[in-house]
């Protein structure tokens, strides 16, 4: 695995809590430290309930799946101070950590069904294939052509392995990914490891839509919140993780919605004519009528793609978003800082958020609420000239 510069994922609540256990879980270890109070000879028996069964919620992209591999990382690192993975000085531990490789950890994901010949180990070959890929982008998101779960053998399969003693390693650590794909059997099974795990088991589920979980494996886990990235860390990973240059990044970043999966996505699309359709269209939309506003609508609307129509909006919020921010030096789009000045006349500053807003709630009607893409444009671009 391609390590992360350090720092670049900004969580603070989840680091500073998981900071805390990791230095519990490892005072414990040592026998000189329990959060129950006490010390000695049986401080060690309490290192499971000082790392609990752990849930990472949020959005796709935040870094959850991340975390939870840095998580594993620091527990197990050999160093009282955890290594620094941005440096080539690091444990034996910690490398094979970066390389997806160490006998401690466990990632578990969706795979598609096999039918009525999977065996208990018939997940392992796509789990490998996803390994592979995670290996050169840690955020990479494996598609499956067939509806993937995590089914009942593995649930079966990892309380049999977290049953015995780990394999060089402190920590026998797994981690459930897109949690909320778990088969129901799957989710009973885990149950009593979850209430009862062994002082060198540690559980993490990863999910972006936690109510898919069953309440009774929820209510048993530490939940972590992760929230959109800023805009500012998920630019400094697109050029310095991904190589991306400092225009298409910024554009990219800001138009991601707090999520690095959606900007590296949108850094393999970028093409500077939707940029310049949408400036155009911003240009339109202050001098023309509203026959106009109509007719684009409707000309946008015509056979036209849910995705391609939500990179538009996106593209013409970010117009919107310089306009409002009146300094050049904070233009995402520099490049037609005259041009935004001169449209920044026409738009009072009071109705830029209103403007801005508008053109997301168009986006989620469209993309997530399934509305008629004519009507759903006429609507907005209708509200959003009245406002001039």
């Amino acid at each position: 695995m391609r390590p992360l510069p350090a720092g670049l994922i900004q969580q603070p609540q989840a680091d500073a809590f998981l900071e805390s256990v990791r230095r519990s879980a490892r005072a414990a270890a040592r026998g000189t430290l329990s959060i129950f109070g006490g010390s000695g000879e049986d401080a060690a028996d309490t290192t499971a309930r000082n790392v609990p069964a752990l849930l990472f919620t949020g959005p796709e992209g935040t870094g959850r799946e991340y975390t939870a591999i840095e998580f594993a990382r620091s527990l197990c690192c050999e160093r009282e101070t955890a290594c620094d993975p941005g440096t080539d000085d690091v444990c034996s531990s910690c490398l094979q950590m970066s390389l997806l490789e160490h006998p401690g950890l466990h990632l578990i994901y969706p795979t598609p069904t096999q039918g009525s010949s999977e065996g208990d180990d018939g997940d392992i070959t796509d789990i490998a294939k996803i390994l592979d890929e995670k290996r050169q982008d840690v955020f990479a998101k494996y598609r499956f052509s067939k509806k993937a779960s995590i089914r009942v053998a593995r649930a079966r399969a990892t309380i049999q392995q977290a049953a015995g003693k780990p394999f060089e390693s402190p920590y026998d650590i797994f981690v459930f990914n897109d949690a909320h794909a778990m088969r129901e059997g799957a989710q009973n099974a885990l149950l009593k490891l979850v209430e009862e795990p062994a002082p060198h088991v540690v559980v993490i589920f990863t999910t972006s839509n936690p109510e898919g979980i069953l309440y009774t494996i929820r209510s048993r886990c530490q939940r972590i919140r992760f929230l959109p990235l800023a805009t500012e860390g998920i630019e400094n990973i697109l050029t310095s993780y991904y190589d991306a240059d400092a225009k298409t990044a910024r554009r990219a970043a800001a138009m991601a919605q707090g999520s690095i999966v959606r900007a590296r996505e949108m850094v393999e699309s970028f093409d500077d004519s939707e940029r310049d359709a949408a400036a155009a269209f911003v240009a339109g939309l202050t001098k023309e009528g509203e026959s106009w506003a109509i007719g684009q609508a409707l000309l946008m609307g015509r056979g036209a793609n849910r995705e391609g129509v939500g990179r538009f909006l996106d593209e013409v919020s970010l117009i919107f978003r310089d306009i409002m921010t009146g300094d050049p030096e904070l233009h995402v789009n520099r490049d037609l800082s005259k041009q935004l000045e001169k449209l920044a006349a026409h738009w009072p500053q009071a109705q830029l958020p209103g403007v801005i807003d508008r053109f997301a709630r168009a986006r989620g009607d469209i993309l997530l609420g399934n509305a008629a893409i004519d009507a759903a444009l006429a609507d907005c671009f209708l509200e959003v000239h009245r406002r001039r």
